[in-house]
């Protein structure tokens, strides 16, 4: 605890063989001193990394941890809620390189999280509950098994674009427009099908939230 933050980031690459050891940071080498300068700046540590890691926010030493997982550019990454303290734009930034990375390095990261949004670009997800396996697969694999896509239309003639919606067999819900539960079918066909002039249309995607809150309802019924 009474290492700076880039000491304590020296230590674990003196140790990895990445560099050797010198007794100040402006004594070790350029290629060093850069990364992390570069990785500092990716978290949003900035000069805090300078500062005893005792006077760090718990915020600050999660930035840190990262900095120190990525110096040696790891062709295999482990991060356990890596984003958990981190402010938005730091956030924004640190996935931000992590794709790059990902791109320019053929980087594999193993990714463990609560915060569902980050595990969309994945290509294959896990999804645990108590301990079991519930779900696995790519994402959209994974979303059309627990989730459902949805269409919200409507139209000047309600009447017949209700009508039209039961001759083709969609279910749906009436409100403020209609809400039509696509089970699998393509958007595109379904309203080229209804052949009605509408005056509201989106799509609802599913996401992998959506996928896992179907799965916390199933465990509650």
């Amino acid at each position: 605890m009474n290492l700076t933050g880039e000491e304590n980031v020296r230590f674990h690459a003196v140790m990895y063989g990445l560099f050797p050891y010198m007794p100040l940071f402006r004594l070790m080498p350029e290629g060093y001193r850069r990364r992390v300068a570069e990785l500092a700046d990716v978290v949003g540590l900035g000069a805090e990394v300078f500062k005893p890691v005792r006077k760090l926010s718990g915020g600050m030493r999660r930035k840190l941890e990262i900095i120190r997982g990525l110096m040696h550019r790891p062709k295999i990454l482990f991060l356990d809620e890596p984003t958990s303290g981190l402010d938005v734009a730091s956030r924004r930034n640190l996935w931000q390189y992590i794709g790059d990375l990902r791109q320019q390095h053929e980087l594999t990261l193993c990714l463990t999280t609560h915060q569902l949004n980050e595990a969309e670009d994945a290509d294959r997800v896990c999804i645990l509950d108590h301990g079991r396996v519930v779900a696995h697969g790519s994402t959209d694999e994974v979303k059309s098994q627990l989730a459902q896509e949805h269409l919200h239309v409507d139209a000047a003639d309600r009447e017949e674009l209700r009508r039209r919606l039961r001759e083709l067999n969609l279910e749906f819900t009436e409100g403020a427009h209609f809400v039509v539960r696509l089970d699998g079918r393509n958007p595109y066909r379904v309203v080229r099908d209804l052949d009605e002039p509408l005056t509201m249309l989106r799509t609802e995607s599913a996401s992998l939230e959506d996928a896992y809150l179907r799965i916390l309802a199933g465990e509650d019924a």
